[in-house]
């Protein structure tokens, strides 16, 4: 369960509201945070259900046979076509969520995309507000705290990417750009941290890397605590991002936090999360971005204004930031007449 979905109920409940998280999956790390949905049924009807969509779901279509006005919180969802050949069950539990998506658009009384990006796939909702995410600050230095020229290794050239091992995502490219890099720096290594979505996509990024002649320069952390993800972050001379896809992209703005400067891919929602506040490439071929990263590392006046630029963007779009935004949302659309569609529906 994200922190953005905790954060938006904490939030609920400070103005006043009884909320209750509901999912179609429990676990040891969610069972004392929610109910199973099948139990919403039991409870009593509430005025408004906020729903999260990420994948096909069954929630969907029991919440559009309820009354309840609905509203959307809408992080994107990734396009099947990634995943057909690698996953094929998720490609279709993707494709299955899409069309969801639409019904659920048609019936949402208020849908809030966290990107301009997101909001674009909402056009058959009703109205679409933009709100960016409710970031973990946690994850985000204190004063003072961000990572400085003595974290790091001088013995090697840490390249980071955060975020699934997944075809969107494109670990692969990465790898290619870090075997290019390595013919100038041959010190320069790159630490995956994430899980892995697709076992046959991180058994094949394990299998190119070896060809490449980096296996051993290429570290696959999988998904790890918040201490050694801030340390990761610390130790990293520059993060890489080279996703096709990304609704929105929250590592971008914890590096940029801890002082890492950041090099992506023109795609999706990264060109806004990044805000000039990186270098952006519309050219992602391992050649250029080797170029790309071997510039910042070479030019001190460019890292350090990237490295200012970033801390900049990262304070605009942290909670401390955003949180009055959603709160403003919440607070208006807990007593607007948008509610009042729930005895229409009846």
């Amino acid at each position: 369960m994200g922190f953005h979905t905790l954060a938006v109920d904490r939030m609920l409940r400070e103005l006043g509201a009884v909320s209750t998280i509901y999912t179609a999956h429990l676990n040891a790390e969610t069972v004392d945070l929610a109910r199973h949905y099948r139990h919403h049924a039991k409870d009593p009807n509430p005025d408004l259900v906020i729903y999260q969509a990420s994948i096909g779901s069954p929630m969907v279509d029991y919440l559009l046979g309820r009354p309840e006005p609905l509203m959307l919180n809408y992080h994107n969802m990734t396009p099947p076509e990634f995943f057909y050949g690698w996953e094929p069950t998720l490609g279709a539990e993707l494709a299955f969520g899409r069309r969801q998506l639409a019904g659920f658009c048609r019936r949402a009384v208020v849908a809030v995309a966290d990107s301009d990006f997101n909001a674009r796939e909402l056009l058959e909702c009703r109205r679409v507000e933009v709100i960016p995410v409710l970031t973990d600050d946690a994850l985000f230095p204190v004063d003072g705290s961000q990572a400085s020229a003595a974290d790091r290794d001088d013995s090697a050239l840490t390249v980071l990417f955060v975020g699934r091992l997944a075809p969107n995502k494109c670990q692969h490219d990465l790898l290619a750009a870090l075997a290019v890099l390595r013919q100038q720096i041959p010190t320069a290594e790159l630490v995956l941290v994430g899980s892995a979505t697709s076992s046959r996509y991180e058994k094949a990024l394990r299998e190119f890397a070896a060809d490449l002649g980096i296996a051993d320069a290429v570290s696959f952390e999988g998904s790890v605590p918040v201490p050694e993800l801030m340390s990761w972050y610390r130790r990293a001379d520059v993060f890489v991002c080279l996703s096709e896809h990304e609704g929105f992209c929250v590592p971008i703005l914890e590096a940029m936090a801890w002082g890492v400067p950041v090099v992506a891919f023109d795609a999706a929602a990264v060109p806004k999360t990044v805000a000039g506040a990186g270098l952006v490439l519309d050219d992602k071929s391992p050649a250029v971005v080797a170029a790309a990263v071997e510039r910042i590392i070479g030019d001190d006046a460019l890292r350090e204004r990237l490295v200012q630029l970033g801390s900049d963007r990262a304070e605009e779009l942290r909670t401390g930031a955003t949180r009055p935004q959603w709160q403003e949302f919440l607070a208006d659309l807990l007593k607007s007449d948008l509610l009042k569609a729930k005895q229409r529906l009846r």
